[in-house]
């Protein structure tokens, strides 16, 4: 007897004498099931699925790891760091073109999702020292790559080898040139990868142009997935979740950059405790990335756009994701260089104040240094415990001389711009103290050249360049967004929208060319205006975008002319029945005939079925090119009509 509530049975008992029939997940299953027959594309389903997401997961961790291992220090590590993202971003492009068209769950997807997962760990075991522009290369850790992207190009051609399979079974002959390219493309790709291992034998050392063929190979595969599926509708993304699964990538790669805020909230403030300045800069990154995903996800594609211009929006984010990353990771090498100079100069004041001012000498003057030593607790860490040591023995030779800051000696060093040599000594071993207390990571081949300090100082100038160029990257991109993605006649909003981006884009260029300044840089590098300067350029875009598109829905709600939105409400009851409603009442009150027109292209434009599963497409479908539609012959003929009974 179940539970009933005011007399009445719930509906899960009027099942509850009855066996369940369970879940199975077959063995493999036939891509042609997820086809949609009104327009003749594959489309497996209209969002991602919990294996997808997974993927997704294995991306973020191999970048997290990356940027955890690779410091940018010199040009040669920023092309590593672009070179290893465009790889792990190529990897995972091609992944996803293929699962929003063909993957359906089953063991052999899931085995293949496995193998994709062993690729990027192995893809995580090469970031770990991937350098290809070090003189003291790893030819073991490239000939892991090349092995690791010959298993992720061989799946491929596999998984498009089922496709062709199953096509092929249907007697589908239209499919058979394009996934036939496929399978060769990616073949190819393969073979290319498989014949650059020799170059990567064990001491050899005149390969430094073979490492451009990873990225040709990838740049051509690429063009080619696109030029197959736009040359081919029937294997185009226009009713896949391709924009979904972009959309997931680029707030993960936002996300990740959030992992990164908590790491340097720990370094600055882990330590001695909240602090003004820091909270304030770490408040300014925290409210870029929040920009950065209201700039994206406000101007995001609602509905198809257009087959092509679709698929050239997807490639564009390659460049706009890696300019996430280059923001994300600018504006928190910029807070640490902040925080850094600012130690450096709470240094020189501590040192002013005991020598050039009080001109303290033996004893007192060891003991204000010791104070200042200790404030910075580098004994606490094994990476700076050697340069305690050193400024130690430095700070009692300093107290065991005489005189060394007594006025007449401090004259002479103000005449002369000399500074006694254990000071000088001492200055730069705190400096070093300070920034490798923050944890970060430098290069070998640079501590055996370069201090510390040194390396710091020229890194920021990079950070600075790599930073602002990102800033300007995502503009450009934003701009190629906006231009791809509309639908409708230009209105007031478009040419506010990309005018403003142009102006904020002059406004980076202008600040790039501040490097060419060396004065001006590093003060501008000292002040702690730079992310203050990039939040507020952001902050233009986002007000002028809201301000443009509340005047254009003003403007033409008052003019009374028939209009479209941009999507449809996503709490309204209904369905998208209120959409066409909300159309039908504007043309209606403005007196337009084509109110039906416009409801249909609405539909058209918009409409997504509701059923994940669809018939299997077969040797019957037909197709008859993009210009002349997506029309289908019927797969079978109408069901008869019954005579109505006599006397009805």
């Amino acid at each position: 007897m179940g539970f009933s509530f005011h007399g009445k049975k719930r509906d899960v008992d009027a099942e509850k004498h009855l066996k369940r029939l369970h879940k199975t997940v077959p063995f493999i299953e036939s891509p042609l099931q997820g086809a949609d027959h009104d327009h003749l594309v594959f489309s497996q389903r209209h969002e991602a699925n919990t294996v997808e997401l997974f993927f997704d997961l294995f991306f973020v961790a191999n970048l997290a790891t990356f940027t955890t291992y690779h410091s940018i220090t010199d040009g040669s590590y920023l092309i590593a760091y672009v070179g290893f993202f465009g790889i792990l971003w190529s990897c995972w492009f091609q992944v996803t073109l293929h699962d929003v068209r063909f993957a359906r769950d089953s063991i052999y997807e899931r085995v293949c999702k496995t193998i994709q997962f062993i690729v990027f760990v192995g893809l995580a075991l090469v970031g770990s020292s991937f350098n290809p522009g070090s003189k003291k290369a790893n030819n073991t850790n490239f000939r892991i790559l090349c092995y690791t992207l010959i298993i992720s190009r061989g799946l491929l051609a596999i998984q498009y080898g089922v496709v062709l399979f199953y096509t092929f079974r249907a007697k589908f002959s239209k499919l058979y040139l394009p996934l036939g390219l496929m399978i060769g493309l990616y073949g190819v790709a393969a073979a290319a990868f498989g014949a650059m291992t020799p170059a990567f034998q064990e001491g050899e050392t005149a390969h430094r142009g073979v490492y451009v063929v990873w990225y040709i190979v990838m740049t051509l595969e690429s063009v080619a997935v696109i030029a197959i599926s736009s040359i081919w509708r029937m294997l185009s993304f226009k009713k896949t979740h391709l924009m979904e699964r972009m959309s997931l990538l680029t707030l993960i790669v936002i996300g990740e950059g959030a992992i990164g805020v908590t790491k340097t909230v720990s370094r600055l403030m882990g330590k001695y405790g909240l602090e003004f300045e820091g909270c304030a800069l770490i408040m300014c990154v925290i409210i870029v990335l929040v920009l950065l995903w209201a700039l994206y996800f406000d101007n995001f594609p609602h509905g198809h756009y257009g087959t092509i211009r679709q698929q050239i929006w997807s490639l564009m984010h390659f460049p706009f994701q890696l300019a996430i990353v280059g923001i994300v990771e600018g504006s928190q090498q910029l807070v640490l260089a902040r925080y850094v100079i600012k130690n450096w100069e709470k240094i020189i004041k501590g040192i002013d104040q005991a020598c050039w001012y009080e001109n303290q000498d033996g004893e007192k003057l060891r003991d204000s240094l010791l104070k200042l030593l200790d404030y910075w607790n580098f004994e606490s860490k094994s990476e700076t415990l050697p340069l305690q040591d050193k400024v130690l023995a430095e700070i009692y030779e300093i107290g065991n001389a005489t005189g060394i800051c007594s006025p007449e000696n401090i004259a002479d060093y103000d005449a002369t711009g000399d500074v006694p040599l254990p000071f000088g000594q001492m200055i730069f071993q705190m400096f070093d103290g300070v920034y490798v207390g923050l944890g970060m990571k430098l290069p070998v081949d640079k501590v055996e050249t370069y201090s510390a300090s040194g390396v710091a100082i020229h890194s920021w100038r990079l950070v600075y360049l790599y930073f602002w160029v990102s800033f300007c990257l995502f503009v450009i991109c934003s701009i190629v967004f906006l231009i791809l993605i509309r639908r409708h006649r230009a209105d007031t909003f478009d040419f506010v929208s990309i005018g403003v981006r142009f102006i904020v884009l002059a406004a980076g260029g202008a600040l790039i060319a501040l490097i060419a300044n060396e004065n001006g840089l590093y003060g501008f590098l000292a002040s702690p205006a730079i992310l203050p300067t990039c939040l507020a350029l952001f902050f233009l875009i986002l007000f002028f975008d809201r301000l443009s598109a509340a005047f254009c829905n003003w403007h033409l709600r008052k003019s009374g002319e028939p209009y479209a939105e941009e999507y449809a409400e996503e709490h309204h009851h209904g369905g998208h029945g209120g959409h066409e409603e909300v159309l039908g009442q504007a043309a209606h009150a403005s007196g337009h005939s084509h109110h039906n027109s416009m409801v249909a292209d609405h539909r058209k434009s918009t409409a997504w079925s509701i059923h994940s599963d669809r018939v299997p497409l077969t040797g019957g479908t037909g197709y008859h090119g993009p210009e002349e539609g997506y029309a289908m012959t019927p797969l079978m003929s109408p069901p008869a009509m019954n005579t109505p009974p006599v006397g009805l």
